[in-house]
Order: structure tokens, then sequence, then C-alpha cells
């Protein structure tokens, strides 16, 4: 069980039950302990006007008259009531149980009310004298207020009980609720937060409470909009940086070409590394620009129906061809229909830096495998393209550093590549723009493999019945 909102429901109603069965059950003894005095007072004032004249009623109309009038006492008394001459005799045929042995005694004896408890009975005793000066003794049966309440209606105490459990129920519904309804927003707001949106606040959900959780609120939503400022600033730092060294890079290119017309066979070695690095400047301004443009979201957002099949065996083939340089080759291993709405430029960009990485990194003469399929979700299904190299891989602790902005990792992934650090952070931003996931892994026979995990459009999530497209093992 692990929601906190289900373990404090459970808790606070398991509580709320056990107080109100104590507070009921307390009362119910203190009630019955001080009926019980209040009773016996009452009975010890009265007991002897019944005993007399249940006396006289006997002596002057007989055993039937007696009866009648004890059937008619409160209580119902009159099957448990018994009445005894001086010598022991029950006059009205009932029989006494043994119990009443103690109150007839001491009744008879003491010619006082006697009050005596037996197997969950009480058994009050009187004396009384008839009309004609003999001696008896009169003994009723008392109900104990407590078991009086124990046998109430079943159905009765069982709607009781019912409405207690119910009103509980809600109260503790209610209050687990409002504890943890702000920690559920703030758990929403967090992985919002995670995943890229750094607008997710909490928000004024909590702006009438003034409590800690309403506190911790606030503080996230300070945190978020300060995380949100500095990148914002990171951007718009890395933006001008990249528009401010285009002028000089230009008028270096300028001054280039104006040089090769004047040099003389001496320089042209040096010339051709300034235009090497000149150029290698530019590649990386502008993927710096469309990085920038990617996270502020200003990347033309022309979306349409995408077939990921076509797009890739455009972009493997290219990959392909730039691969037989390190004789090596891209293959597709396996290739199911699969369309999302999209950026094709945006998703060209990522699939092609992706297999450009992989081409870079993969051992001569081994190929670089892609295989595009589709995965049921518990929501959603999606298109899962993964693209495996037969290089030497990544330390584990890199695997999720590969996509941060100019990340290299040492060893054979460095700059003796040329690359700019940028290509598969740029494959992540377009991913996580089309709502999807990308992550790497090493393979257990040897080398990296790049996920990139998409969200079908409907249409074609609801499509279950296209056939998978087979193709060669060689891309075109």
């Amino acid at each position: 069980m692990r929601s906190l909102y289900i373990k404090i429901f459970l808790w606070f109603w398991l509580a709320m039950v056990l107080v109100s069965a104590t507070l009921v059950l307390s009362i119910v003894v203190t009630q019955s302990k001080f009926s019980r005095v209040r009773d016996e007072e009452v009975v010890r004032a009265l007991t002897p006007f019944f005993a007399e004249h249940a006396a006289r009623l006997f002596e002057e109309h007989g055993e039937a008259a007696l009866s009648e009038y004890l059937a008619t006492m409160p209580g119902g008394a009159g099957p448990h009531s018994y009445f005894f001459s001086e010598d022991g005799r029950e006059l009205l045929g009932h029989a006494a149980p043994t119990e009443t042995a103690d109150a007839y005694q001491k009744a008879r004896q003491t010619g006082e009310t006697q009050i005596e408890n037996g197997r969950g009975r009480h058994f009050v005793g009187q004396r009384a004298t008839g009309p004609s000066g003999r001696h008896y003794v009169l003994l009723l049966y008392m109900r104990p207020p407590f078991l009086e309440f124990l046998q109430v209606n079943p159905t009765i105490l069982i709607i009781r009980l019912t409405c207690v459990v119910l009103v509980v129920g809600l109260v503790c519904l209610w209050l687990a609720r409002y504890i943890t309804a702000p920690v559920t927003r703030l758990r929403a707001a967090t992985r919002q937060l995670a995943e890229g949106n750094l607008g997710a606040r909490v928000g004024s959900a909590n702006a009438k409470r003034q409590d800690e959780l309403a506190e911790l609120g606030r503080d996230f939503d300070h945190m978020a909009e300060q995380i949100q400022s500095l990148m914002a600033s990171q951007r718009r730092l890395i933006s001008d940086i990249s528009h401010e060294l285009r002028s000089p890079l230009a008028r270096l290119s300028v001054a280039l070409g104006l040089a090769w017309r004047q040099a003389n066979p001496e320089i042209e070695g040096s010339l051709e590394h300034i235009e090497r690095e000149a150029d290698r400047l530019n590649e990386l301004i502008g993927v710096l620009l469309k990085l920038a443009r990617l996270e502020s979201d200003a990347e033309p957002v022309n979306r349409e129906t995408i077939e990921l099949e076509v797009l890739l065996r455009e972009v493997t083939a290219d990959a392909d061809f730039e691969a037989q340089s390190r004789h090596a080759t891209v293959r597709i291993v396996k290739s199911e229909p699969c369309s999302i709405i999209g950026i094709r430029s945006a998703l060209r960009s990522a699939l092609e830096n992706v297999l450009r990485n992989a081409v870079n990194y993969t051992a001569e003469g081994t190929d670089v495998e892609v295989i595009l399929e589709r995965i049921p979700d518990s929501s959603q299904e999606s298109a899962v393209i993964r693209v495996r190299d037969h290089g030497e891989g990544v330390p584990g602790e890199a695997l999720e550093s590969i996509f941060r902005p100019f990340y290299r990792v040492a060893d054979a992934r460095d700059r003796s590549s040329g690359g700019t650090g940028l290509g598969l952070t740029i494959t992540e931003r377009v991913v996580r723009l089309h709502g999807g996931q990308v992550k790497a892994h090493n393979s257990p026979d040897g080398g990296l493999v790049v996920e990139l995990r998409l969200p079908l459009s409907r249409s074609q999530a609801t499509d279950v019945t296209s056939p998978a497209i087979s193709l060669p093992l060689q891309a075109d």
C-alpha cells in the first residue's frame, strides 16, 4: 500500500472508530452504573407499598387477582414474580429458581427490601403483612439497565453502528484529502519540472492554506521560478554569443578569401588549416543557434503526419553512404509501420545525429543496426527506434550525461572525432519536444544502444491491423 492518501484515510478511520467505540462503551457503562443506583433507590422506596398491596389483594380477592396485579406492574414482572408464605411455599404456582433463596431468606428475616444478583438477573425481595396478620414475601425480577442496552433490536443496533462508521468514514475521507491534496499537486508539478516543463507551478491552489504544506508549495514555486530564470538567461547568453560570433566569423571568411588570392605555396597549408577551423567554428555556431531555438520553442512548428519507416529509410541511406568510408554499413534490421504527428525537419536532424554518432564510433568493418517497432504502453502506443553500434560503448556512470550540452566521454569519444558535443543534446530536445523520451545503454555484446521513444498519433495507435513492412537488411 504505497498511497499516502489511503494510509492516512485508513489510519484516521480506524482511530476514529476505536475512539467512538470507546466513548460509547464508557457512556454505556457509566450510565448503567448510575441507572442501577437510581433504580435501586426507587425500588427500595416503592417495593414496600407493592408488597403490602399484594398481601391485601391475595387475602381479600385470591390468587387470580394478585396474578393480574403483578402482570400490570412496570417491566412486565408478572411471569417472574413470586409470592411466598411465611413457611416458604410459593402461592402463585411459579417454580422459583434457586438463586431467589437468598433474597427470600434475607427479606423474611430483616423485613427490609433486599436486592440480590444472580446469573445476570436482579431479584427484589420484600416482606409484607396481610390484614389477617400473616406474613408474606414478595419476590420480583428486575432487568439490569446494561442488559437492556444489549437486548436492543439487532436491526436498530446495526443501523446505529453503520451510521457511526459512515459518518466517521466521511470525516476521515475529507481530512485525508485535505492533508494530501497539496502533496499531490506538488508531486504533479515536480514531475512536470523534471520532464522539462519549467513553467510548472503549484499555483494558487494553496493560497487559502497557511500551514507547512502551503509553505512548501510556495517554496517550490519560488525554486521553479529561479530555475526558469537561470535557464532562460543561459539560453539567451548562448544565443547572443552565437549571433555576435557570426559577424567576426563572416569578416574572417572574407579576409581568408582575399588571402587565398594572394597566397603563395608556402602559406597554403596554414590557410587550409585556418579555413578548416573556421568551418568548424561556423558549424558549431549553427548548432548552438539551433539548440537555442529548440530550447526557446522558437523552432517553426509546422507539424504534419510523418511515416517514420519512410523517414528512417531515407536517413539510413545517407548514413550508410557516409559509413562506407570507414568500411562499415548501416542496416535496418526490423521496421514496423509507425505514424506520428511532428516536425519533419527536426526529427530528421535528430535521427541523423544518432546515426552519425553511431557511424563515428562503430568499429571498422562492423554494422550499425537500426530497429523500428511499435511498443504498447499503458495509455498509448509508442514508436521505438533503437540504434546500435559496435564500438567500445560508454561507461555506465556517463550514460545519462551524454545528452548534456558539450559533454564528452574521455578515451574514444573525444574531440578527435571532430564533433561538437551537441548532436545527442539536440536529439534529446527534439524527442522531448514531440512528447517522447531518449535513453542509452550498453549492449551486453558490446557497443552503445540509443533508444528513441515517440508517442504514436491516435489514428496509428488504434490501427493494430497494419502489416509490418519487410525491408532488406542493407539500407538503400
